[in-house]
């Protein structure tokens, strides 16, 4: 059985007739409360908390939290978690770790208006270098006679590129003794 094309004058009585006998869609149970303050929820939640609350996302706000002074000399380590609250370590050198267990009052604030009310319960500061600082004691220069010894050394190796680069390794050692 073959179909003709129709006309316009019967694809427009075919519309309307379709049109007026075009079913209703299904009625649909509404959303649950908890549904519905979830959805709106949700979002306003994550407004308060851009970062997380990990001591890697609270190096970022660290410089807010401690202001210029003692955000230069000390650094969040991580956070331990206990029945009680949570503590945060800090790592900051000698003198300075009490000074901030002392002023740990406006810390604790500071940081729980950042992270949210209670996130954190106590400080506990470590003692360790202060950040950005080398642990290896500066390189010194060589003497004249540990040169010539040096040298000396030297005189055996007949291969110019490894004798530089033995002469480079050789000063590099001698350096780092104390």
């Amino acid at each position: 059985m073959t179909h003709r094309p129709l006309t316009p004058a019967e694809r427009a009585i075919v519309e309307r007739y379709l049109e007026a006998r075009r079913a209703r869609p299904q009625a649909r149970a509404l959303p649950s409360a908890s549904m519905a303050v979830n959805r709106v929820m949700r979002p306003l939640a994550g407004k308060g908390r851009k970062r997380g609350s990990s001591a890697l996302a609270l190096a970022d706000l660290w410089p807010d939290i401690m202001g210029p002074r003692w955000s230069k000399i000390s650094a969040p380590v991580r956070f331990r978690g206990s029945k009680d609250g949570r503590t945060l370590v800090i790592s900051a050198p000698g003198p300075a770790a009490s000074l901030i267990l002392a002023a740990s009052g406006p810390i604790l604030e500071r940081l729980n208006a950042h992270l949210g009310a209670g996130s954190v319960a106590r400080l506990q500061v470590v003692q360790a270098a202060p950040p950005g600082s080398d642990p290896v004691s500066p390189k010194r220069g060589l003497t004249p006679s540990e040169d010539a010894a040096l040298r000396e050394g030297l005189t055996q190796v007949r291969n110019e590129r490894l004798k530089d680069v033995l002469e480079r390794l050789g000063r590099e050692v001698i350096r780092h003794q104390p």
